[in-house]
């Protein structure tokens, strides 16, 4: 379960200062698929960065598994996101130079899993996004669909608790997009992670069990499916 609790994010100083999230609280259970909704600028994903570690709030926290993330230091937050949580990026952020393999195996070197189980980790994830083929391939030589099922596989590799897309389909056709959207929501189900999606894609939104809206950094709604709150609910 992830618990957002009265998370504030500000920039800059006094008569500079830019409120990018505004009091913003809801809780997301275990195992859903959650979309934050909003336009460019809304603080979508400020939002994201803060929920997964990436950013620090201003005041507020953020309960994941009962354990406050915002309180964590440096070392000890790096190691939790290098084992519960698995990244996607609009951009991939996949290391060209690098082949499939090398690149889906730095989670498992950052999260210091014993190299004899490295290799069939990697085989298994690169399998599960139909990329085994390509496995001694550079990552500069695959298409835009193959870079972003890459990264997939990188995120997914340590079977995290948490998987975060951040505009995943952005930079993708709609065949391709669709492709990436469906491995998405069958790990979300093969895993039980739960996958928090920033979007402006309302169709992507849709198939969510949560939908989170936000604007000019406030939450302006929340849309829960039946089966979500039969687990828990949402603040």
């Amino acid at each position: 379960m992830i618990e957002i609790q009265n998370i504030t994010k500000t920039y800059g100083k006094k008569a500079n200062t830019f409120t990018a999230l505004d009091n913003v609280s809801f809780t997301v259970p275990s195992g859903a698929s959650v979309a934050i909704v909003g336009k460019s600028g809304s603080g979508k994903s400020t939002l994201m960065h803060i929920m997964s570690g990436l950013d620090k709030p201003s005041s507020g926290s953020i309960v994941v598994d009962n354990q406050d993330i915002s309180q964590l230091k440096s070392k000890a937050l790096d190691r939790f996101r290098a084992e519960k949580i698995g990244f996607i990026f609009q951009a991939f952020f996949v290391q060209a130079n690098e082949t499939c393999m090398q690149n889906v195996s730095l989670p498992l070197e950052i999260a210091r899993v014993a190299r004899g189980s490295r290799k069939k980790r990697i085989a298994e994830a690169l399998n599960q996004v139909e990329l085994s083929e390509k496995a001694a391939t550079k990552a500069r030589n695959l298409s835009g669909g193959q870079k972003q099922r890459l990264a997939i596989a990188r995120a997914i590799v340590n079977k995290p608790s948490i998987i975060f897309a951040d505009e995943p389909t952005g930079n993708l056709d709609s065949a391709t997009g669709e492709k990436v959207e469906k491995l998405l929501f069958e790990f979300n189900k093969q895993l039980g992670s739960t996958l928090v999606v920033v979007t402006h894609d309302a169709d992507l939104a849709k198939k969510c069990d949560m939908q989170i809206h936000i604007k000019d950094g406030s939450i302006t709604r929340i849309e829960t499916a039946k089966k979500i709150v039969a687990k828990g609910g949402a603040k």
